[in-house]
Formats: structure tokens, sequence, C-alpha cells
């Protein structure tokens, strides 16, 4: 019965850490959106999702170096 009970926190702590990584790996993608977006089109500061998150003048006043 014990092992079952500890069974059952692994899978929960488990789950908790999954859903913490995810959280955090959204937060870090939904912050550096806008400056991608800035990077990939100079004209995406009329854009919302440039909008919600100032891009910096060096980033938008300069044309993307392509790879």
């Amino acid at each position: 019965m014990r092992q079952h009970m500890l069974n059952g926190w692994l899978v929960a702590a488990l789950i908790a850490l999954v859903c913490l990584l995810g959280i955090t790996a959204y937060m870090e993608v939904s912050k550096d959106l806008p400056r991608v977006a800035c990077v990939k089109n100079p004209k995406a500061i009329d854009k919302k999702a440039a909008q919600q998150v100032n891009c910096s003048t060096a980033c938008c006043n300069t044309p993307a170096v392509s790879a």
C-alpha cells in the first residue's frame, strides 16, 4: 500500500514538473516573439504582436540580415 501511494506522489510530481516547464517555455517564447517578428520583418512594428513589447530602435530600424 505504501509503494502505491509513493508511486502516486511521484506521478503527481512529474505532472507538476511538466506543467511548470511548459508554462516557463510558453512565457519565454511569448516574451521573445515580438523581437523575432521585428528581426524577420522590420515593418512588423505595426502589428499587434510587436506592439506588446517595445522593439528596440536598433532592431526595427535596421534591415534584417539574411542567413
